[in-house]
């Protein structure tokens, strides 16, 4: 088992430091040069301006030849399927070389009462409806998710690699969840169906009442829900990787 495997079957609260070769184990100097070569011309003096070209880019063959050529510490996804487990750190790795600083954010679906109560509780995987994934979460003992953060000009923001891509026809990019988890707008892209909305940052969730155990400034919770999705869910860190 990989260190990243081992790190993840750990569902404790805790901040590590995340080498990128432990995550692509294929990695080098040289192979982090030429990503910097190759995505430095999506580099503007604007720092979310430069964040929406990548994570856009990315879709364009990126994802699929960064795993081919860098490899994954997760052997069964080592080939590109879109899956946010794939997405994220990649969209990680392409950010870190060109000189953000980035955490590597995994989590689990927790129970909605958070909103009120601010208790953490894990929904057991046996409750995941979609029957093809359910025996995998099962053997990981969580609903997983993951998120990136980007500390720009000392504030973080949350986004995910998978939610932000060129839609079916190619000709424009949308934001794949609803505007109701994404923060009020900041930086270059408005969500296509609430222009007040950013279509890349991820609203974090803060309950009624904290517990002072919690520090929500780091240990952060997130709101997803797709289109196809009748309501939304929750998710909560648990392993915050700073990458290095």
């Amino acid at each position: 088992m990989t260190i990243l495997a081992n790190e993840l079957m750990n569902h404790e609260y805790r901040k590590i430091e995340m080498p990128l070769e432990d995550i692509f184990p294929k990695l080098h100097k040289v192979s982090r040069e030429d990503i910097k070569e190759n995505f430095s011309k999506l580099k503007t003096n604007n720092p979310h301006e430069t964040i929406f070209n990548v994570a856009t880019e990315l879709w364009d063959h990126y994802y699929s030849s960064i795993l081919e050529c860098d490899g994954f510490y997760d052997k069964k996804y080592s080939q590109f399927s879109g899956r946010c487990h794939q997405c994220t750190p990649v969209l990680g790795l392409v950010l870190n070389c060109l000189g953000f600083n980035v955490s590597y954010l995994e989590c689990f679906r927790i129970k909605e009462h958070f909103s009120k109560t601010g208790k953490i509780e894990k929904v057991s995987p046996e409750e995941e409806p979609n029957p093809e994934m359910k025996a995998e979460f099962c053997s990981i003992n969580r609903i997983p998710y993951c998120c990136l953060e980007v500390n720009i000009e000392g504030k973080n923001y949350y986004m995910t690699g998978k939610h932000l891509r060129p839609n079916k026809s190619g000709e424009k990019i949308e934001a794949l969840l609803t505007p109701e988890c994404y923060i009020p707008f900041e930086g270059t892209f408005h969500h296509q169906l609430n222009n007040s909305k950013s279509g890349i940052y991820l609203q974090t969730v803060i309950p009624d009442k904290n517990p002072d155990s919690i520090n929500f400034s780091e240990r952060i919770v997130w709101k997803k829900q797709t289109f196809n999705d009748k309501n939304p869910e929750l998710f909560a860190t648990f392993l915050r990787m700073h990458l290095i």
